[in-house]
């Protein structure tokens, strides 16, 4: 019956490597963490039981709004009309008309700070859940503990939906990052699947420069190797001066409106861009087949996220290139984030002191003139609200920097490693070394076939278009 609905509804011939184990995990009510490629097909396995189980909804969290509109865009194009999503781009209306028709549901995607508002919390809880979907799971373990709590409390707030059975999905995680997942979503004895996290149709390289030079060695690199091409940076400002050095680039980031993202989106997804210069979290929601090289303009603070990032290549299982630049000192932008994610001394003294005192949040921060949105401060004030001393959260605080750095250290060790780069990160997550063409810059196999676009020379540029779509006194069709 699985088959005949891959073939019927997804149009698909066969099952993917593990997919099917995790169907049927899901259909026999069991709490499950899989772990496939990226590319490997994950949205099937929360997607299809649906149609094999009775009356009830499939709730899937996910973290971020690209993500949750490009899935909800597919699921739609199949002619599934039973999805609708809860975000910041709906309207107050438009979520209570979702959640007044919740019973007409097949699919709900939604954030964690969605899913922690009381009123949809409440709404849910009166409703029958089949299944708990968390994708991109290594966000529990990688933003729960201090740049998204929300993350942290999934397991809690599973508990106040009727424990559901749940299912969670990550491309990379190592078997610490999957204990974390298991606990912060408070699982019952989970069924484990795991497949290598080997991209065998992604080459890597890593190419070490001076700072001054780098510009130029990206210039060098995008003339050898094919596009589409996404390219990675770790600030909006960078992005966006990058995207002006390349040619028909443009940047991708949290700070454009959801209108230009959208449309900056679909131009890339349909090859009328054919190079998308991107944040690290918004590179997540990238999710093209045929993109042929990813290029890291800046280093990632872990390894988990480089994987998670050239993963963005080859999902079509054809040959692709990760290229990493990196120039001395390149690390001390990353130990600079990892030291504002935590309040400093000073806040947490005199937070403390005002909630001493019975003085409010709202009057504290007046009076020291603290940013509510500030995600170091958010974090201390749950800390707080949580009961944690401050002796706790001092402690705590030193205790995360310590793994973080040690998490940076390992990438920098990968990137200065002179043996075999894959067989690094395969040790890294547990999994035994390999031998195949292809491979990395250090065992000298690689296959650069040149600039090959995809892309017309007189495309619009994005903004023109975007005032096409939004301002033009044309009817359209």
């Amino acid at each position: 019956m699985m088959e005949k609905i891959l073939k019927k509804v997804f149009r698909y011939d066969h099952f993917r490597a593990g997919q099917q184990p995790i169907i049927e995990a899901v259909l026999a009510g069991q709490d499950t963490v899989a772990i496939l490629p990226t590319g490997g097909g994950k949205s099937v396995c929360y997607q299809l039981p649906s149609y094999l189980q009775p009356d009830g909804l499939t709730l899937i969290l996910s973290p971020l709004l690209s993500l949750i509109e490009d899935q909800v865009m597919q699921i739609k194009s199949r002619g599934e009309r039973a999805v609708a999503k809860l975000t910041s781009l709906e309207t107050r209306e438009q979520k209570e008309h979702i959640l007044h028709h919740l019973d007409r549901l097949r699919y709900l995607y939604l954030s964690p700070e969605q899913l922690a508002v009381p009123q949809i919390k409440r709404r849910l809880a009166e409703v029958k859940i089949n299944l708990f979907v968390v994708d991109e799971a290594h966000c529990i373990s990688q933003w729960g503990h201090e740049f998204r709590t929300d993350y942290a409390k999934l397991g809690h707030v599973r508990q106040q939906l009727g424990n559901p059975p749940c299912l969670a999905l990550t491309a990379t995680a190592t078997h610490q990052v999957e204990q974390d997942i298991i606990e912060g979503l408070a699982l019952r004895q989970p069924t484990r699947i795991r497949h290598s996290v080997n991209r065998p149709e992604i080459q890597l390289i890593v190419k070490q420069t001076e700072q001054a030079d780098k510009d130029l060695v990206l210039e060098e690199q995008l003339k050898m190797v094919e596009r589409p091409c996404v390219i990675y940076t770790t600030t909006r400002k960078e992005a966006e001066r990058i995207a002006k050095l390349v040619t028909n680039a443009v940047y991708y980031h949290a700070g454009l409106e959801a209108e230009d993202r959208q449309l900056i989106q679909q131009q890339f997804l349909h090859d009328e861009i054919d190079c998308l210069v991107c944040t690290s979290a918004f590179g997540m929601g990238v999710n093209k087949a045929n993109v042929r090289t990813v290029i890291h303009y800046t280093m990632p603070a872990t390894i988990e996220a480089y994987m998670q990032e050239i993963g963005r290549a080859g999902r079509d299982g054809q040959p692709s290139t990760a290229i990493l630049l990196y120039a001395p000192g390149d690390q001390r932008l990353q130990q600079f984030l990892v030291e504002k994610q935590y309040a400093p001394s000073l806040w947490i003294d005199q937070v403390a002191q005002g909630r001493v005192q019975n003085e409010s949040f709202e009057i504290i921060e007046r009076r020291f003139g603290l940013n509510a949105d500030d995600p170091a401060y958010r974090l201390l004030k749950t800390q707080l609200m949580d009961g944690k001393t401050r002796a706790e959260i001092i402690d705590w605080q030193e205790n995360r920097k310590k793994i973080r750095l040690r998490e940076l250290m390992q990438m920098i060790n990968y990137i200065q490693n002179t043996l075999c780069r894959r067989s690094f990160i395969l040790n890294h997550f547990g999994e035994d070394p390999i031998i195949q063409d292809r491979c990395c810059d250090n065992c000298g196999t690689l296959t650069l076939v040149g600039p090959t676009s995809h892309v017309e020379q007189d495309q619009l540029n994005w903004r023109r278009r975007l005032e096409e779509v939004f301002f033009s006194s044309h009817h359209s069709v």
